[in-house]
């Protein structure tokens, strides 16, 4: 009995130690830390365009997959289905509002961005404006429950796929690394200061949360440690990259958070 105990608390240990490496790496939800994916060297600007249109068609159906399994959304959409709660508008309407405030702060900060920035978040608002049309509905709470964990894994694909074009960090990470140049804290620090206060925000609207918010925010670390591998070696690079050593684009270099 004593050794299942240990074994059980060493186990435990384990998964809340790697938790935490992989939300301080990847951060909570799709608004993702793309330093940490790896970069695909594509041949055409009109491909590296075209991955990132996708990544964003994916998040997309994926955040409308979670956002219909009722049990939570998560950390993004909580925020996006609170505004669309409190004007009264689309989820799509929602999406480019928050896109066009995020524009605005990346202006007044001065961040540096990348045309797959834009070209990300413009495909997942546009995709907004129909993927709830062409999403049927969950019947019962085994469907809910199957379309909330697919979900999972379908914005963690298009996350990876968009950010492995290499054309720009996401918006949030822009802005992020922006304020700790500014500030001199680590980015990490700030990140998780920002995504907190964006989630409150979104709480205060009336947003959908609920267990799949917690749900999604520890579980994405996991899913994109080890979509980044898979995206990265069989989904796409083995087709599309020509030299991986020497990347169209690696963004800012990933510094790990000391501990």
């Amino acid at each position: 009995m004593r050794i299942l105990a240990k074994a059980v608390i060493a186990g435990l240990h384990r998964f809340i130690v790697l938790t935490y490496r992989n939300t301080l790496r990847f951060g909570l939800g799709r608004r993702v830390n793309f330093s940490a994916i790896r970069k695909i060297n594509v041949p055409t600007n009109g491909a590296r365009v075209g991955l990132n249109a996708l990544g964003g068609f994916l998040i997309a159906m994926g955040a409308t997959m979670t956002v219909l399994a009722d049990l939570g959304a998560g950390t993004t959409d909580v925020v996006l289905t609170g505004i669309s709660a409190t004007f009264s508008i689309s989820h799509a309407y929602a999406s480019f509002a928050f896109f066009a405030v995020i524009s605005l702060v990346i202006l007044v900060t001065r961040s540096k961005i990348g045309a797959g920035t834009i070209f990300l978040s413009i495909s997942v608002s546009a995709t907004f404006s129909y993927s709830f049309l062409l999403v049927p509905e969950p019947t019962n709470f085994g469907t809910q429950f199957l379309y909330f964990i697919i979900g999972l894994f379908v914005i963690a694909t298009g996350v990876g796929i968009g950010a492995s074009a290499g054309i720009g960090m996401g918006a949030f990470e822009a802005i992020c690394h922006r304020l700790s140049e500014i500030s001199g804290f680590h980015s990490q620090k700030i990140r998780f200061v920002w995504e907190i206060t964006l989630l409150s925000i979104g709480i205060a609207l009336g947003g959908a949360i609920g267990p799949g918010t917690l749900i999604a925010a520890i579980a994405t670390g996991w899913i994109l440690n080890y979509m980044n591998i898979f995206i990265g070696d069989y989904l796409l690079g083995r087709r599309l990259r020509t030299n991986c050593q020497q990347p169209l684009a690696r963004g800012h270099s990933f510094k790990p958070w000391p501990t």
